[in-house]
């Protein structure tokens, strides 16, 4: 290491075996090195007991006890015998600049993979399971149609490619369930739809939360809008009477990312808001979400705000997670993937082998939260023929490669 931990530098080296091929082993080396800095920077020992046929004996781990945080550069690397040697560098000053807040930014390119070019990610939208349909009887069809509308604005970015299955739930119960518990179907989903990410959630409120008096001429028999009526003496004489019409009303939607290819919850937000108005806040007549009648109303002008910032805050997360793409046919050290020229593939173009390490995902034993799903690193391929919807490439070493396993672009260093 270059100086004292306090140091705004620190670099170290890392090795790894070249037996799944150079890109593999680069990225292994790396994180070998960064591995290696985390424990210098502070570690604890962790100490098992054993006994072997009587014998007693103790084996200790020694674990860093947070990763080392900053702008990682490589500054040397080669190969040598059987093993990739990489010298890395990290910038903790970084780190702590990246800290400082910041306006957010829409479509990083920092984080497109590779460098100088844009990579599609593939998703899609699903059902949005509404936790109080009562208090939503007035916006027909807001299950379907809301993401049906985040649909229609994801695709505003270029960068996207975005299908739509309204009718199809992660969930079996989503009053009862967490999102955790959809990873499976996402994943099915995720395959059958040949996409990365899968979008779903739930709209937990759409419920009124005031109402104020307002006159009304020839409504007293209009009960088609939420609100209390008065139907007593003198009710409607001369067309006139008074009703009581929502002044307030909430919006609180929670939304869900998941990945395509191992069904793992990558992100769970929410938005929520109350919408306040002098009028009634929502339309005299029942209409459907999403139509230019409930755009027009107070409520519909909030909800549009709310829902470009669900569409940011999800391209904000997708954009930074490497592009995957699927192993779907074998031919030897022939490899075919399920992207193409259409998603910024290239010939040339070399992406890391990953495949899953067991069929279920890692939970957390304490909280009862899953985690993802285990992989383990297990080769390289390069491109060496692109297709418009798939590619064609070859792997190196002694990488044993499944149909179902994935590639994915490393981060460029």
């Amino acid at each position: 290491m270059s100086g004292p931990s306090q140091a705004e530098i620190l670099t170290a080296e890392g090795v790894a075996p070249l037996d799944n091929g150079p890109v593999a082993a680069r990225e292994m080396a790396i994180q070998d090195a960064l591995k290696l800095l985390s424990i210098r920077q502070g570690a604890r020992i962790e100490s098992t007991q054993l006994v072997d046929a009587g014998r007693q004996g103790e084996s200790s781990t020694l674990r860093a006890l947070s990763p080392v945080q900053g702008a990682v550069r490589v500054v040397n690397e080669y190969a040598q015998g059987k093993l990739y040697h990489v010298k890395v560098e990290v910038d903790t000053g970084a780190a702590k600049a990246a800290q400082a807040p910041a306006p957010e930014r829409r479509g990083d390119p920092a984080c497109q993979m590779p460098v100088g070019r844009s990579l599609k990610r593939k998703l899609v939208t699903t059902y949005f399971d509404v936790a109080h349909p009562a208090d939503a009887s007035d916006m027909p069809d807001l299950a379907t149609a809301l993401p049906t509308e985040l649909a229609r604005r994801l695709a505003h970015n270029s960068m996207l490619v975005v299908k739509d299955a309204n009718t199809v739930s992660v969930l079996a119960d989503s009053r009862i369930a967490e999102p955790d518990a959809g990873w499976q179907v996402a994943s099915q989903l995720g395959q059958r739809e040949n996409v990365q990410f899968v979008v779903a959630g739930r709209v937990l409120s759409t419920s009124v939360m005031d109402k104020g008096v307002r006159r009304s001429l020839f409504e007293s028999n209009n009960t088609s809008q939420q609100g209390v009526f008065y139907n007593g003496p003198f009710a409607g004489m001369f067309g006139a009477g008074v009703k009581y019409v929502p002044t307030q009303r909430q919006f609180d939607l929670e939304f869900w990312i998941y990945d395509g290819l191992t069904g793992s919850l990558i992100a769970k937000d929410r938005v929520s808001g109350i919408v306040s108005s002098k009028g009634p806040v929502i339309p005299a007549m029942p209409q459907p979400f999403a139509s230019v009648a409930f755009w027009q109303s107070d409520y519909g002008r909030q909800v549009d705000r709310w829902l470009d910032n669900v569409s940011d805050r999800i391209e904000s997360v997708i954009s930074c997670i490497p592009f995957s793409a699927r192993v779907v046919r074998l031919e030897g050290k022939r490899v075919y993937i399920n992207a193409g020229l259409l998603d910024g593939m290239a010939v040339g173009d070399k992406l890391l082998l990953y495949k899953r390490s067991s069929g279920q995902p890692l939970r957390d034993l304490i909280s009862g939260r899953d985690l993802g799903m285990p992989e383990s690193l297990n080769g390289d391929v390069t491109l060496t023929q692109v297709q418009p919807n798939f590619s064609i490439g070859v792997t190196q070493g002694s990488a044993r490669v499944a149909e179902g396993d994935y590639v994915r672009f490393g981060t460029a260093r």
